[in-house]
């Protein structure tokens, strides 16, 4: 389905997490393509109105800045089931944006984006992420790995947090479930409770 983010999730906090999906990837059989990596450092920071207007309807809203390239997102929230998400998601780039200043006062001009309220929006934290891509294809599926070392920070609390994600990108998604029980059988990693997201509004409401 169009704009529809299906992925899985992995808690990294664990020694050497990063080496063992790379290890466990390998033992996939069957031909198979591993991308080399693709590091990005990436900055997001999300918003929302001053009455929490989003996180009544379960939407995070986000301005992501990375490279030369400024953009906003937003995702349905859902729990994580097993480690799964699967979400809509909507991303429009912010044109002739230089920072963030510039970004909320683009967003604010627009007014609204597919029925949200884009004015006066605030924002509530932000995370920097170190983040290493992989592009997976197999015979039945197309994958994306992100490696993410990131620091959340929520006023002056600072959490440092490490994930895994498996992002599906094309083809068999019965496949893609399949890969992702036999990646967290073979590398050993607990599947996500708690999101970069959730963990960073859990903060907020401390």
């Amino acid at each position: 389905m169009k704009n529809l983010e299906t992925e899985f999730k992995w808690n990294a906090q664990t020694p050497y997490a990063f080496l063992k999906m790379l290890a466990a990837i390998k033992t996939i059989p069957g031909k198979k393509t591993l991308s080399s990596a693709k590091r990005l450092r990436i900055t997001d920071v999300y918003a929302d109105h001053a009455d929490h207007r989003f996180e009544r309807d379960k939407i995070a809203f986000r301005i992501r800045h990375y490279q030369d390239t400024w953009e906003a997102t937003f995702k349905t929230r859902t729990e994580l089931v097993n480690g799964k998400a699967v979400r809509r998601e909507e991303t429009q780039p912010l044109i002739k944006v230089k920072n963030l200043r510039q970004a909320f006062s683009s967003l604010s001009k627009q007014k609204t984006w597919k029925k949200l309220s884009l004015i006066n929006l605030q924002p509530l934290f932000t995370i920097k992420n170190k983040r290493v891509l992989r592009q997976l294809t197999l015979p039945k599926l197309q994958a994306e790995l992100s490696f993410d070392s990131c620091q959340i920070a929520v006023g002056e609390k600072r959490v440092f947090f490490k994930e895994i994600e498996l992002e599906f990108k094309g083809g068999c998604q019965k496949s893609f479930d399949e890969l992702a029980g036999y990646l967290s059988k073979k590398s050993g990693l607990k599947k996500s409770v708690c999101s970069k997201v959730k963990t960073a509004v859990s903060l907020l409401k401390k």
